[in-house]
């Protein structure tokens, strides 16, 4: 039990910083770069939307998500 929920925690940090390093990198390349072609603007601003979201999303699906426990005989 305490395996697996060591294994639940490092795979939420794993999952959640790699979230965060995208949104920070995609964040920063939008904000610091003058984009003049408009589909590679889109492209970062839609990187940076779905970023964002998993950043929210992640600690929801790891966490808040009961696990199936198998039924007692």
């Amino acid at each position: 039990m305490l395996q697996r929920h060591r294994s639940k925690v490092i795979g939420f940090i794993i999952a959640e910083a790699s979230a965060i390093g995208l949104l920070l990198l995609a964040g920063s390349f939008a904000v610091s770069f003058r984009l003049t072609d408009a589909t590679l603007a889109l492209l970062v601003n839609g990187v940076t939307i779905i970023a964002a979201a998993a950043v929210a999303i992640i600690p929801i699906v790891f966490f808040a998500v009961a696990p199936i426990l198998p039924g007692r005989r």
